[in-house]
């Protein structure tokens, strides 16, 4: 993390600010033992070091009779949120633990916003230099700096070094630092995202739940960022003795629970959900595969969709059309995963089908993206007749992409959609 964006954290995912008020249920012979586990969200998904299996591993391991997740008790188990807490969730109900929602933070003001127009006064750039000054001066980040790299390449060196890193007193020293230093500056305020405000919060959600399960082995799943302003507050509470993460290792191995597997194994993580939910079963599932097999640059060169993303794009296929009867959106990606397996005379009849509802303007604009799908239909069924050496269709299939891009905000993609397939019949290739 870069010293000139300290300032600018999200910090949706911090906690802290002990209510020494609340009281609870411990005694010296029975105390409450809480663990704060640092987690790094979406990195989870590419450190091996450090990943979905390992949160699943420390649970295992520590034995917590209460789950605190970072989750906002509105959203929790009826929207999806950060993977990391809802497979904590999936576990916990698995193995029959409490699970209590400790996330905090206002839908209006929104403070992003806020944020971003006072980033542009006098006042605030002024700010951000003194803070830059002041992280540049500073003994601890400079020696952490120093052994581990620039702060902002954190997603380069963070894949090399695992849990015991991310959880460790070097980067959390660091990053303690640079949070009181960002403080120091900004205050609470919304450029600082009311960073006490919402701490207490999150604080007393915590607490709260610890009171009312009785619970006295607790975990608490946070960003790696905000442990050490947790374990800090957590200390200052007599009645709770916080638990160093080393000396819960080595990491337990076993047997995993069917919905854990699931969840891990093949992206469903429906068993997060409270019943009823999620609404709209055809945009959650198309949700799920956009990162798989609609990522970057994959519809135009399909080639860079990893053979792992395909085969799980069946399986969520399989679920979708299991728990929802067919709709235009399910229909589509269907014939991209046939697409993608090569499977072009099967891709063509499903495509031929959404061509026509294309034509006579029945495709349901509720379809995630509809003018995207109306476009990628005749564009994949023109590459799908290339592949079958029938150039005149695909050709036909390439003009009316063209006259499909007219006059919409997505003209402008048209050179990159269609390319030169025109004039050189599409061929997939590595190339593309």
């Amino acid at each position: 993390m870069s010293r000139s964006v300290w300032s600018w954290m999200t910090l949706c995912l911090i906690s802290g600010w002990v209510c020494l008020g609340c009281k609870i249920d411990a005694s010296p012979s029975h105390p409450i033992k809480v663990l704060v586990v640092g987690t790094i969200h979406q990195m989870h998904a590419i450190d091996k070091n450090y990943s979905y299996s390992h949160i699943v591993r420390i649970l295992a391991t520590y034995n917590p009779d209460l789950i605190c997740v970072e989750i906002r008790p509105k959203d929790f188990r009826r929207h999806p949120y950060l993977k990391e807490m809802e497979l904590a969730t999936v576990w916990g109900l698995s193995h029959g633990r409490r699970v209590a929602p400790i996330d905090w933070w206002r839908d209006t003001p929104n403070d992003r916003e806020i944020r971003a127009k006072l980033a542009k006064e006098p006042e605030y750039v002024a700010k951000q230099k003194r803070l830059e000054q002041l992280l540049s001066r500073d003994e601890s980040i400079t020696r952490f700096e120093k052994r581990y790299g620039p702060m902002d390449e954190e997603r380069k060196w963070g894949a090399q070094l695992s849990y015991r890193f991310w959880n460790g007193k070097g980067y959390q020293d660091a990053i303690a630092e640079g949070y009181r230093l960002s403080m120091q500056v900004y205050g609470d305020s919304p450029f600082n995202l009311h960073y006490l405000t919402r701490n207490k919060h999150m604080m007393d959600l915590i607490l709260n739940a610890i009171r009312e399960i009785s619970s006295h082995r607790v975990i608490v799943l946070t960003g790696s960022e905000h442990k050490a302003f947790f374990d800090k507050r957590l200390r200052k509470n007599p009645e709770i003795q916080v638990v160093n993460f080393d000396s819960i290792l080595p990491l337990k191995t076993g047997k995993l629970d069917p919905s854990t597997t699931r969840f891990l194994d093949d992206d469903d993580d429906l068993a997060y959900f409270q019943e009823g939910y999620p609404k709209g079963l055809d945009a959650y599932y198309r949700e799920k595969l956009i990162p798989l097999v609609h990522g970057p640059d994959m519809d135009t060169y399909p080639a860079k969709v990893p053979p792992a993303n395909i085969k799980l794009a069946g399986k969520i296929l399989m679920r979708w059309k299991s728990s929802v009867a067919a709709s235009d959106g399910q229909t589509f990606e269907w014939s991209w995963y046939k697409f993608l397996n090569q499977d072009y005379s099967g891709a063509v009849v499903l495509l031929r089908q959404l061509a026509k509802r294309v034509d006579q303007g029945k495709m349901s604009d509720r379809v995630l993206d509809a003018q995207f799908v109306r476009v990628e239909t005749y564009l994949n069924l023109g590459r799908s007749y290339d592949m079958l050496n029938q150039r005149a269709k695909a050709l036909a299939c390439y003009h009316r992409v063209e006259k499909l891009l007219a006059g919409t905000r997505w003209e402008r993609a048209k050179t990159s959609m269609l390319q030169n397939y025109e004039t050189v019949p599409y061929h997939r290739s590595k190339a593309n």
